[in-house]
């Protein structure tokens, strides 16, 4: 496979997780793991929504909870330093103000989120719930409110399920 064909940084993306632990087939959810929360490079949706493109590319092939690399680690030369050109989701600006605002770290907003969504069965998405959470906390969060609910119309509208719903970051 010719990686010159492949969008660049979406190569350089997919290749980061395989390259970084020096090997050729990942567990899926360590693969969305590597990207989201140890690189902080989208959220975990964004990254399934890239795992499915990279598929369907020939990047990658998925097999059951396995991910394998369909490219040698020599054609893809992850530049030193890169960082995927991206807007900040809603769910990074919420984790990233309740952190902010109480001194929690990453993991522990996380983890509260994660707890709140499966209180809540599972039925909300994860950055609606992290929404939630910082407005109890007492947080402003009209603005990425609005922005939620404009990412959910232009998802397909009111009632639709996303292709991964209901998803929890682990």
């Amino acid at each position: 496979m010719q990686v010159d064909s492949l969008d660049r940084e979406r190569a350089y993306l997919v290749a980061t997780p395989f390259k970084k632990r020096g090997k050729k087939s990942l567990k899926v959810s360590d693969f969305i793991f590597a990207i989201s929360l140890d690189l902080k490079w989208g959220s975990p949706d964004k990254v399934r929504e890239l795992l499915q493109e990279a598929s369907e590319e020939g990047l990658v092939r998925v097999e059951g909870d396995m991910v394998h690399a369909n490219f040698d680690e020599e054609e893809v030369s992850v530049p030193l330093g890169f960082k995927p050109t991206r807007d900040e989701d809603v769910l990074e600006k919420a984790l990233r103000l309740i952190s902010s605002e109480t001194g929690m770290n990453r993991k522990e907003v996380i983890a509260m989120a994660n707890d709140r969504q499966a209180s809540l069965q599972g039925l909300v998405d994860l950055e609606v719930v992290a929404l939630l959470v910082a407005r109890e906390m007492g947080m402003d969060v009209k603005a990425m409110a609005c922005e939620a609910y404009q990412n959910l119309i232009s998802e397909g509208g009111l009632g639709k399920k996303r292709k991964e719903t209901n998803s929890r970051i682990n």
